[in-house]
């Protein structure tokens, strides 16, 4: 590309046509108001791939948050989820998770507490602990872990989490 170009202005260079060609160029230029773009329709930025590797992210979580959704674009199934006492519900994303083990340690973290649920071990102390229980699409409350995880996933609607009783 850049022997084309010094080829090219050096013959137009040594002739009468250059001259022409300036004082046209530069007639032109002052009625574009120095615009000195050059359309070739030629893109001179680098592949996005390559882009999206080299910038600088302003915020890390920002880029964890891309590189997460260039690498699963897959389904989510959100449920609410309610603790008794606390007025507000939160949002769990059951696609996310791999298992009932996986829910359970999520929303013990979530909500600070100790669960029971189908397949819990459960010591002495019940009142440490609160009962994780889960509607169906007829509307029954079950226990959580009663079925099996992928039966589990096709019928619940919400989940909530109740004191749990001495009697147990």
């Amino acid at each position: 590309m850049r022997r084309e170009i010094s080829y090219c202005s050096s013959s137009i260079g040594s002739s009468n046509h250059f001259d022409s060609l300036t004082a046209t160029a530069a007639s032109s230029s002052s009625q574009r108001a120095h615009n000195t773009d050059l359309s070739l329709g030629l893109s001179i930025s680098t592949s996005p791939l390559y882009a999206r590797k080299q910038r600088s992210p302003i915020k890390p979580l920002l880029s964890l948050e891309l590189a997460e959704q260039d690498e699963c674009n897959s389904a989510t199934f959100y449920v609410k989820v309610y603790m008794e006492g606390i007025p507000i519900g939160r949002k769990v994303d059951l696609l996310a998770r791999r298992s009932y083990c996986d829910l359970i340690k999520t929303l013990e973290h979530m909500f600070n507490t100790n669960l029971i649920w189908a397949e819990a071990e459960v010591n002495d102390h019940f009142e440490e602990y609160h009962v994780l229980t889960y509607e169906d699409k007829e509307g029954d409350w079950m226990m959580v872990g009663d079925v099996p995880w992928l039966m589990f996933l096709s019928v619940v609607r919400r989940l909530k989490i109740s004191r749990s009783n001495t009697e147990l």
